[in-house]
């Protein structure tokens, strides 16, 4: 009884046991009792099942694992030959019979289509007779926007999948069908070859007696894009190789006319600097002489004046000064575009050089009741630079910031160490602010603000200048400002001026 309830099921249990460890998924073993040598062949069955049918998935993964190495093989062979070459003959002939010989597909065909004309020519079929393949070859006709397979595929741009070729004669153009017969066609798949939105034709392929399946339609998309890129590319070559032939004959024309323009542009550059700096030093002496004889009459040489002329010349005096100013600033403008201005370089102390500024700026500062400060941080390193520049640099800074801060304001001028090897320069004011669209055109040539009044315009060309001076020294400047609450202009300058 021992013997029938327990050894025997447990010597089968081992003996299948074995089986399936040698591999034989087929050993099988029946629970004879209810007991837990019952459950054991119960559970060890189970574990045989389940190990026969992951045994059978993963044959099927297998498969198709397989089946699409072997078409990811062909379509890499594909794309090499299609890499190969620019030649759209060999390119068309190589690939067809690669994709023939690799894809399983007993025969392939592509078929190309005028979008303009709406015409289909220039058929190529590999796997079938020389004497099918040219009567394809020389098919010419015109697709109407009707139900046809053609018009599914060339106007409408949808792939294809035809089970039974009996069951659309129908819809297929004669001398097409007439040729799938020939070649024994009985089942095909279609996909468009579409480039830029543009549907260049068709590729077609059949398996034989083998009827295709809608999988097919996959690969064939692929190929068709593949195919469509590469006749795209083919005739792009073949245009870029008729403009090569007229290049450069076009190129050493156009090269000729920028060549001419370019020595326009520099005689009336020259003439723009000539003309500016003729009449700028023109225009310097009867203004210094307005001055001079303004300034008499201000100062009672003619006699005493009243309070109206008083007015009037005092008016006078301002604007000549301004005329003045302007033309100073377009005469350093030209000699620095001219390259003309060479700096004298020594060591300099950017504190005192601020000190002196500010200090120069103190009577404006006070008829116009707003406070101009300079601070610096101790122990700045001396810099090398040009001390006049430099100074023309803060004056028209501080200048400006005077303009465009109302009474009671603050301008402060500071001086700090900036990153390595470089010192730090801002001049900020609670003065208008600047626009945030208006920052980036700041500090070109000519540019007045639009948000600025009329009364403080002037001529564009003082923050110019103050670009390029600082440049000249391998510094940059830039510009923060909030609308309402101020600006705050900021440049660095290099401690050693390179040699």
């Amino acid at each position: 009884m021992l013997a029938g309830r327990i050894i025997t099921p447990l010597r089968r249990l081992a003996f299948a046991a074995q089986k399936v460890a040698e591999g034989d998924l087929t050993a099988s073993v029946e629970a004879t009792t209810d007991d837990e040598v019952g459950q054991l062949t119960r559970v060890f069955k189970y574990m045989i099942e389940s190990l026969q049918e992951r045994d059978a998935a993963i044959f099927e993964h297998i498969t198709t694992i397989t089946k699409q190495v072997s078409q990811l093989t062909a379509l890499n062979k594909t794309g090499a030959a299609i890499a190969s070459t620019l030649d759209l003959d060999k390119l068309l002939t190589t690939v067809l019979h690669l994709l023939v010989e690799n894809m399983g597909f007993s025969r392939m065909a592509l078929v190309f289509y005028d979008s303009e004309r709406c015409r289909v020519y220039g058929t190529r079929i590999a796997g079938v007779p020389e004497e099918t393949a040219n009567a394809a070859h020389n098919l010419e006709f015109t697709v109407e926007n009707d139900d046809s397979i053609e018009a599914e595929i060339l106007i409408r741009g949808r792939p294809v999948y035809v089970s039974d070729i009996t069951a659309v004669a129908s819809r297929m153009y004669p001398p097409f069908l007439e040729l799938c017969r020939q070649a024994g066609v009985t089942s095909y798949v279609c996909a468009p070859m579409k480039s830029k939105d543009r549907i260049l034709g068709f590729v077609a392929a059949d398996r034989g007696e083998h009827p295709c399946s809608a999988d097919d339609i996959e690969v064939l998309l692929t190929i068709a894009h593949d195919m469509a890129v590469a006749i795209d590319n083919a005739r792009a070559y073949q245009q870029l190789e008729q403009l090569t032939a007229t290049l450069d004959k076009r190129v050493q024309e156009r090269t000729q006319e920028l060549q001419s323009a370019n020595e326009k542009l520099r005689e009336l550059d020259l003439l723009k600097s000539s003309f500016v700096s003729m009449v700028s030093h023109e225009l310097r002496t009867p203004m210094t002489s307005i001055k001079g004889y303004v300034d008499n009459l201000l100062d009672g040489v003619a006699g005493p004046l009243n309070e109206k002329p008083t007015y009037y010349l005092k008016r006078v005096q301002h604007n000549v000064e301004r005329l003045t100013r302007m033309i100073n600033d377009l005469l350093d403008l030209s000699r620095i575009e001219a390259g003309a201005v060479k700096l004298q370089l020594g060591s300099l102390s950017i504190p005192e050089l601020l000190n002196d500024v500010v200090e120069g700026f103190q009577t404006i500062a006070t008829e116009k009741s707003v406070n101009v400060k300079a601070h610096s941080t101790p122990e700045l390193p001396l810099i090398q630079g040009d001390r006049d520049k430099l100074y023309q640099v803060l004056n028209n800074l501080i200048q400006n910031a005077i303009k465009f801060t109302p009474k009671g304001g603050t301008i402060l001028a500071e001086a700090q160490a900036g990153p390595q090897g470089f010192v730090q320069i801002c001049v900020g004011d609670t003065g208008c602010g600047i626009a945030a669209e208006e920052l980036p055109r700041v500090f070109e040539r000519f540019y007045r603000g639009e948000s600025v009044a009329i009364e403080n315009r002037g001529a564009g060309l003082g923050l110019a200048i103050t670009k390029n001076l600082v440049e000249l020294h391998y510094g940059r400047i830039w510009v923060e400002s909030t609308p309402g609450e101020g600006s705050r202009f900021m440049f660095s300058l290099p401690i050693a001026h390179p040699s």
